[in-house]
């Protein structure tokens, strides 16, 4: 099934772009050799990266620990009674009733929103969760996916979950008290998470992705369709960070009613901001959301926190990995650490 032996390499894949790194050793001591980001349009981009990554010669898969986003993913919030949580038949009675899902059709987890623990194995009196997961399908065809373009998966993570548990890592690490707002900005929907150095704080999703913003652009610029729209858009000709604001109104106005309710419920004030998902061509948005929010855009310390975990980045690697993109690499590393072995998140 294997070629010769190969790096050690890590894959986090979100929509047209994935992020790949080599490393030394699946876990912590680690030294991180060599970055790629990879577009994925074309066919042979991914699985060329991967050889050349790896040093794979010969046929035969790359192993890589993989970190993927379903487009059918579940990270919510949910009250549960905590004297039924190990209950076989509890979790399909919640999700029934709090999510509106057939779990048959999914694989799902209750986590811990402080540690990513699984909760169905702890004795605590936890009456918040976080409910995890995705529709079994459609992470087989996933998984499917990656054995064609040459990757055989050792780990396959909701990349997500390892996001969340990375950036709480990271507020710790940094040992900052500022509530963080974390956006998984889609296709047609945006994951909205506020998270503290203690957890999760509030999880929930917004029917209001990229391609919310084709009408408003064609609208605003009097485009004779929203096909038109669709290719000035994308096609990187055009400076759409003056029409920012309208173009996000609406998802501005329900970010605003979250972080609303959780600056009353807590007395924090939300301060910054980080974009995990966004595509190049459209990365003025983190930067156009922090302005209308009146917030800060989170610029993590990659080398610094990565460090502190046992992780090294070889020359060069620090100047590769800027921006909030590489966030979700990073945290699928930073997993392995001695501290996290009892956690999924």
């Amino acid at each position: 099934m294997f070629g010769t032996k190969s790096k050690i390499i890590f894959i986090d894949i979100f929509g047209e772009s994935a992020y790949a790194a080599s490393a030394s050793s699946q876990k912590a001591p680690m030294v991180v050799e060599a970055l790629r980001e990879v577009s994925l349009p074309d066919e042979s981009s991914l699985p060329d990266a991967l050889r050349s990554l790896s040093g794979l010669r010969g046929a035969g898969l790359v192993p890589a620990s993989c970190s993927i986003y379903p487009t059918g993913r579940i990270v919510a919030s949910a009250a549960v009674d905590p004297k039924r949580v190990g209950e076989e038949a509890y979790l399909a009675e919640t999700v029934r009733e709090t999510l509106k899902i057939d779990s048959s059709r999914y694989n799902l987890y209750m986590l811990s929103p402080a540690d990513g623990s699984d909760v169905t194995q702890s004795k605590g009196s936890m009456r918040d969760v976080l409910i995890c997961g995705a529709p079994t399908e459609e992470l087989a065809l996933r998984q499917d996916d990656l054995v064609k373009n040459g990757c055989f998966p050792l780990r396959f993570e909701i990349g997500t979950i390892a996001t969340l548990g990375g950036v709480i890592d990271y507020l710790q690490y940094s040992e900052s008290r500022m509530p963080t707002l974390l956006l998984e900005i889609g296709k047609d929907t945006t994951g909205v998470f506020i998270l503290t150095s203690e957890g999760v704080q509030i999880s929930r999703s917004i029917q209001f992705g990229i391609d919310s913003m084709i009408p408003q652009v064609q609208k605003e610029l009097a485009l004779k369709d929203e096909e038109a729209a669709r290719r000035l858009f994308f096609s990187n000709s055009f400076d759409f960070t003056g029409l920012g604001g309208q173009l996000t109104k609406r998802l501005v106005r329900e970010l605003q009613a979250s972080i609303g309710f959780f600056e009353v419920q807590t007395g924090l004030s939300v301060s910054q901001i980080c974009c995990t998902l966004i595509p190049s061509k459209v990365s003025w948005l983190d930067n156009t959301l922090a302005d209308v929010l009146g917030m800060r855009v989170l610029s993590a310390d990659y080398r610094g926190w990565l460090k502190a975990r046992g992780i090294e980045l070889s020359p060069g690697c620090a100047e590769i990995a800027r921006g909030a993109g590489w966030m979700g690499l990073f945290s699928l590393m930073v997993q392995h650490r001695e501290k996290q072995n009892e956690t999924a998140a």
